[in-house]
């Protein structure tokens, strides 16, 4: 990745990737892929409906949920860059998809039979540790098409992620009814076995095979430079703001404004899996929508609409009015989030592109921690209308960040 100066030129995206391309995989690998990423985000979200009461119910204070809950996203911060750093050294992707997977499968059977409340901090533990995995996913799909090719391809890979999780969110709630509170434990652990199976048949990408499509030499300077280029840092702090966004209002403080209006358990759970209904359509539009109006516009158009959801949240006096405003939010996440990852990775070389995504994702993990963290404490001081505001201020003043620093011909 070139790095820009120190001068407030906006940031340029130039290419010092391979010249060369890897062979393309046999049409049916993508697809095989994909159903194992399927598999992965659903095997992370059937329980996250109910784990909180769960834990609840297994005598947990408070404190010990707010432990547990924290700990997906203090493991992902610590640890995803190390994976990213690992992987491009090791030249491989495809394990790292494999032990996320097992990883989430050992956090489910350990949810399940958690002997009491602070097993469960560990159990959450791991399945934060599977969602490490993350890095080597999106950096291994990417791997199977052309590097011009990266946010189409993570539009699409995307649109598996939001499935994964809408499916998941909803159907958890109702195996859990259905079943028992285990019930979403199970699915979790049989669903990532099936994973396991699929991804265990995808080939390694060309391009991450050690020595394949360049003659670099990897060097630890070589992956620190990567790891702090100037243009790296500014995409991944914006998408830490879109992340504070989202983990502060729809998976943190929204269904508390609901409860608010009246909303049941069962309302609750639709409006979250309805509010991810627009993110994943935006997922395979981003590209296009990029195409015609270039990255900076996308990103400042997606922030600015966040931004005016967030404000408008508390003007919502019905449940009709709060789904339209996060139908609305949610698509400005989902080009958002696309456009940045893809901005990401598109023009660093492919041995070291796992680097620049677990960096990239190691920082949003800062937003996915403070959302909650710091919305919680805005609420408790000064209500909880002021969650919203303080997160539409937040996000409005980064789309003047990204007006400025994004290359317009990004």
């Amino acid at each position: 990745m070139t790095t820009t100066t120190a001068t407030a030129d906006p940031i340029a995206f130039t290419s010092d990737a391979p010249g060369t391309l890897a062979p393309s995989p046999a049409p049916w690998v993508p697809w095989l892929f994909q159903a194992g990423n399927l598999c992965f985000w659903l095997s992370l979200y059937y329980y996250v409906p109910t784990l909180p009461n769960y834990a609840r119910d297994l005598g947990a204070p408070l404190t010990v949920v707010g432990a547990m809950l924290s700990a997906y996203g203090i493991v992902q911060l610590v640890l995803r860059v190390p994976t990213g750093v690992a992987s491009d050294w090791w030249g491989r992707r495809k394990p790292v998809f494999l032990g996320g997977l097992v990883a989430s499968l050992a956090g489910a059977l350990a949810f399940a039979f958690a002997p009491n409340p602070w097993a469960l901090v560990g159990a959450r533990a791991l399945t934060g540790l599977a969602a490490c995995a993350w890095v080597g996913i999106t950096v291994m799909f990417a791997g199977y098409f052309p590097a011009n090719q990266s946010t189409r391809a993570i539009g699409w890979l995307n649109l598996a992620n939001a499935a994964g999780q809408i499916i998941a969110t909803w159907s958890g709630g109702q195996l859990a009814e259905a079943y028992g509170p285990i019930a979403p434990f199970v699915a979790s652990a049989v669903t990532a076995g099936v994973g396991i199976a699929l991804v265990a048949m995808c080939p390694e990408p060309a391009r991450a095979r050690p020595g394949a499509g360049s003659a670099s030499t990897k060097t630890a300077s070589r992956l620190w430079k990567t790891a702090t280029a100037p243009a790296l840092i500014g995409v991944s702090l914006l998408s830490a703001v879109q992340n504070y966004a989202s983990f502060s209002t729809v998976f943190g403080f929204t269904p508390v404004y609901a409860k608010e209006l009246g909303a049941t358990s069962s309302e609750l759970g639709t409006l979250t899996a309805l509010s991810l209904v627009p993110f994943a359509i935006a997922q395979p539009l981003t590209a296009g929508i990029n195409a015609r109006f270039g990255s900076r516009a996308v990103v400042v158009g997606g922030l600015l609409t966040i931004g005016l959801s967030a404000i408008a949240t508390p003007a919502c006096t019905t449940m009709v009015a709060l789904l339209a405003v996060q139908v609305v939010a949610g698509f400005g996440r989902g080009v958002t989030g696309t456009t940045l990852m893809g901005l990401s990775i598109r023009h660093v070389a492919s041995e070291e592109r796992a680097t620049a995504m677990g960096v990239y994702q190691a920082v949003y993990a800062i937003g996915m921690f403070l959302g909650p963290l710091v919305g919680g404490a805005v609420g408790d001081a000064a209500g909880l209308g002021a969650i919203f505001f303080s997160t539409g201020a937040l996000q409005l003043g980064a789309t003047i960040v990204a007006w400025r620093i994004l290359n317009p011909r990004s």
